[in-house]
Order: C-alpha cells, then structure tokens, then sequence
C-alpha cells in the first residue's frame, strides 16, 4: 500500500509517495492537491474507507502563528502548518480529530492528536491544520519545523454548545489517542525514518 508524505520547506510545497522510506522529490514536480469542505454526514464508507486506507500519512512544515486560542483559551497549545501544507494534503482525508506521532526540528517524537477543519465552533473561514504534541516544551516552537505522522481517526469536526464542552471533548480525545497509540502496531510509528534526527539537534525539548 502507498502512503501519503507531504513535505514542506520555506520556499515550496511537496506531496510525494513513500513505502516507508524518507525521499526527496523535485521541487517542480511537486503534486498538490485540491481540497474542499466535506460534510462529515453525507460521506459514503466508501470515502471513509479509502481515507483511512492511505494512513499513516506523514507530513512536515514551519510551524507558524495560528488563531492563539490554543494556549489562552483552551489551555490546549497547538502548533499549526502553514496554508501550503494544510492545501497539499490529499482531498480524501476527511476532517476531523486524528491522533499519531510528531517531532519538532527532529528531536524525540511524542504523542499527539490533531485537527483538520473549519473549527465549527469559531466559525473558521480557512481549513487549517492544528497538532497539538502531548508533551510540553521549554521553548517557542514558532518558525520550527514541524513533523507528523497521523495514525488513525478519532472523531468528525462538529461545534459545541460552549467552550467548556469543547473543552471536555479535547480533553477525551487526547486521553484516546493516548490509548490508541499504546497498542505494538501505533507504536512502531514512532520509530519511523520520517522522524530520523539530524547530525545537530534541536535545543528545544
């Protein structure tokens, strides 16, 4: 089966196959994908099924400034992908909570759960892609490069009737992923080359 890697440096956008294997494509060659909001609802199985066929899917990019609701509203810091990468991933991948793996400028590679969507709640006008890494760092991430590996799906986007419910259901999430990534399959992830560490690395742990 073919994965899904997209990969993002400062200048260009990349989507490429892998079998397991870190690869470098031709900047001019890069493929990207178009992508559009998906009611979770009217999604076939069949669509779902084929999402779910093309996982693990890895991805990599600068992380940038997001909405800064993260951290002062939830008290759930999130480390955001830039425009280029959140429109590089493939149509199929519905939105939603995924869980998996992630690393910041290829240091040790923790827990994490993430969201792919319009955030209903806030009524987000850009689709965006949020990671937030069960793991808390000495450091501002801003400008660093971001690598995830997203295992499997958790749940549909969907709004809710206050913050604090919203706030539950993050909570819930992460505790399932927790679990989810415990079991020898998930965990096996963690090793992937993907995450391989440079000669120097990064100060922020």
């Amino acid at each position: 089966m073919s994965h899904y890697f997209a990969a993002l440096n400062k200048f260009s956008c990349n989507v490429i196959y892998t079998q397991w294997k870190q690869t470098i494509s031709n900047h001019n060659s890069a493929k990207t994908w178009k992508t559009f909001k998906r009611d979770h609802k009217t999604t076939s199985k069949r669509q779902s099924n084929q999402m779910l066929n093309q996982l693990p899917l890895y991805a990599s990019g600068e992380i940038v400034r997001g909405f800064g609701r993260g951290s002062k509203e939830l008290g759930i810091p999130t480390a955001n992908f830039p425009l280029e990468v959140v429109k590089s991933l493939p149509e199929s991948l519905l939105t939603g909570v995924y869980y998996g793996w992630a690393n910041v400028d290829s240091g040790p590679v923790h827990k994490m759960v993430l969201s792919v969507g319009w955030n209903p709640f806030y009524n987000n006008t850009e689709k965006s892609v949020e990671t937030h890494m069960l793991h808390e760092f000495n450091c501002d991430l801003y400008g660093q490069l971001l690598k995830i590996c997203i295992v499997g799906y958790l749940r549909p986007e969907k709004s809710f009737d206050s913050l604090e419910a919203l706030i539950t259901a993050i909570k819930a999430d992460i505790e399932h992923a927790k679990t989810h990534l415990e079991s020898p399959e998930n965990k096996k992830l963690q090793e992937a080359t993907f995450f391989a560490k440079n000669p120097i690395e990064s100060e922020c742990k």
